[in-house]
């Protein structure tokens, strides 16, 4: 018997807040996590360089080093659309090691509700 894929819980949709945004495509509880997104965590120097494109724009940062240099991760799916808010319905965990980016509700989260992420102390400079 062919096993049956779980539906998305997202889809991207044209946002109020900005271009395209991530919408929820159904009901996600408090704390259930969304996705798991891969990234390809990019070296100080390349960091550094994309801060000059628009991918500055949708990129997550990883860490920093002893001199203060960041580095940054290119994110491979919808999480990319994620649009910004200081009242987020979800939040981001990022594991450099396991090269990932884990999206998960912070509040219980309707179908076509925008999903909304704190981007913290990047908000002025991305937004």
């Amino acid at each position: 018997m062919p096993q049956s894929a779980q539906a998305s819980f997202v889809e991207v949709k044209d946002s109020p807040f900005h271009g395209r945004g991530l919408f929820a495509a159904r009901a996600i509880a408090p704390g259930a996590t969304i996705a798991v997104y891969p990234l390809l965590v990019l070296s100080t120097e390349d960091t550094a360089a994309v801060r000059a494109t628009l991918l500055h724009h949708y990129v997550f940062y990883v860490d920093e080093n002893a001199e203060g240099e960041m580095r940054a991760a290119v994110a491979f799916g919808e999480i990319s659309m994620c649009n910004h808010s200081p009242k987020a319905n979800a939040g981001f965990t990022v594991d450099a090691s396991a090269q990932t980016v884990t999206l998960t509700a912070s509040r219980a989260i309707a179908p076509g509700d925008e999903i909304l992420i704190d981007y913290e102390d990047f908000a002025d400079e991305i937004i």
